[in-house]
């Protein structure tokens, strides 16, 4: 290639600036999906400081929330990029938009959209909105690959217990009625199973007493050791005949791919009014209130397993049409096309 020839990106990732948060938080997941499928030389990434010093052209801006760029800042990133979209995002564990009165005033008139992890039809506030890629682990490509190649020696572990979930003790923030309300779902669900079905062997419990929710009523539930190899996790997971997928500190948490791969029958909240960018098999999911009682999903669920003995390859063959085998992959084009639609 000759030394006067400059390859311009097409898209132009600029990190979100809040202190104290994870890479993927900052723009790094969004980054790192854009790659997979197009390659580093048509992704940049800046920080909001190299964006105002020296911005790079590209087609397209997304512009991580929170930011220290001022309105006027972010608004001349159009002209100095020459950008046809800018597009807005934020990673927060959050309903609230992250951007300031001031950054809405400015920016909503000249985004293309608002990209969060998940998206709520109760949201009524008419931000275009759009949903982002979440970070996928290896070590769930790993398990999932070595999996199916159990499945082909027909090989499946016996299962050893009848539900499962293992997770932090997080309050569960649902947006109603315009309101945001504070769930303890997590210790809702397992408590009304240990009150209520003590004949269900179940697996799993709270981890991390550092947690500010750990108290006697959370103690009650401690998972022994506080800590679980994520292969020995992923083994107990898939011995379990039906996986709890309750919220996380919000609605959507990386739990539903993992018990989904994983071959249980899934009991989440209720996800037939949200979504996410790797669409969740609705159907074939067991759906229990926000708030409500669990015990008669669980029961659902634990009848389905036995009477749809194939729902597991029906689940794993809904997933495997956006992803490779539990991770991004140039070769399942339906999911950047999915993230594409959404731009125009």
């Amino acid at each position: 290639m000759p030394d006067w020839l400059v390859i311009l990106p097409e898209w132009l990732v600029i990190t979100a600036d809040k202190p104290g948060v994870g890479r993927g938080v900052r723009g790094y997941s969004l980054a790192w999906f854009l790659r997979t499928y197009f390659g580093r030389r048509a992704v940049a990434m800046q920080t909001p400081k190299e964006a105002r010093e020296a911005p790079i052209a590209a087609d397209t801006v997304f512009l991580g929330l929170p930011t220290t760029l001022t309105p006027e800042e972010a608004l001349g990133l159009i002209e100095r990029t020459g950008c046809r979209r800018l597009v807005v995002y934020d990673y927060l564990d959050q309903h609230e938009l992250a951007w300031t009165p001031e950054q809405e005033a400015a920016l909503r008139p000249r985004i293309t959209r608002y990209l969060k992890p998940w998206f709520e039809q109760a949201w009524d506030d008419g931000v275009p909105r759009g949903l982002l890629p979440v970070r996928l682990r290896g070590r769930m490509h790993t398990v999932v690959t070595l999996d199916r190649i159990a499945r082909c020696v027909r090989y499946a572990p016996r299962p050893r217990y009848d539900v499962a979930f293992l997770g932090r003790p997080n309050r569960t923030r649902f947006y109603r009625d315009g309101a945001i309300h504070k769930v303890d779902q997590r210790l809702d669900w397992l408590t009304e199973l240990r009150n209520d079905a003590p004949e269900l062997a179940r697996f799993g419990g709270f981890i991390d007493r550092t947690h500010p929710r750990w108290g006697p009523d959370v103690e009650a539930f401690h998972f022994p050791g506080d800590k679980i190899n994520f292969f020995a996790f992923w083994r107990a997971l898939r011995q379990s005949r039906v996986l709890l997928a309750p919220g996380g500190n919000v609605p959507w948490t990386y739990r539903h791919y993992e018990c989904l791969y994983a071959g249980g029958v899934v009991v989440t909240i209720d996800y037939r009014r949200r979504d996410m960018l790797v669409p969740l098999p609705v159907d074939l999911m067991v759906h229990a209130p926000d708030v409500g009682p669990v015990l008669p999903s669980v029961r659902e669920a634990l009848e389905r397993r036995e009477r749809e003995p194939d729902l597991p390859e029906r689940v794993y063959a809904h997933l495997e049409q956006y992803l490779k085998r539990g991770g991004y992959s140039r070769s399942r084009p339906k999911l950047m096309e999915r993230f594409l639609s959404q731009l125009d």
